[in-house]
């Protein structure tokens, strides 16, 4: 299944708003990717995800904000298993959330597609 219309099948834009403060409740509490996390406004990364994932599954046209890898720029570098990690939390998350499975693997496609732009230890980040 296509990531587009993701959005409307989830529920609408409150409801990615909603799951995404979830998320990134979860992972500000993790032992494994928690510090990155540390001090930060979880509610300005949250909006900052929901706008870029509104574009990104086609519920908007335009996105105005830091692309993945500016975006974490200033962080501590974020290793392969940092990345992993986000991305059992996320599908977890989902799960609990009664996203359905095709809707999942959708999400966690789109995820995929910016591996080699965020994580240090990937062939080709830029």
């Amino acid at each position: 299944m296509s990531a587009r219309g993701l959005v409307d099948r989830i529920g609408g834009p409150e409801r990615l708003r909603t799951i995404l403060d979830r998320f990134y409740a979860r992972l500000a509490v993790d032992p494994l990717v928690g510090f990155f996390f540390a001090g930060r406004d979880l509610d300005a990364i949250a909006a900052g995800q929901w706008a870029f994932l509104m574009r990104a599954f086609g519920a908007v046209e335009r996105y105005h904000g830091k692309n993945p890898a500016s975006a974490h720029h200033d962080l501590a570098p974020i290793l392969r298993g940092h990345f992993d990690r986000r991305l059992v939390i996320l599908r977890e998350l989902l799960r609990d959330e009664g996203v359905e499975a095709a809707d999942i693997d959708a999400w966690i496609k789109v995820e995929e597609s910016f591996r080699r732009r965020i994580v240090a230890d990937e062939p080709s980040r830029t």
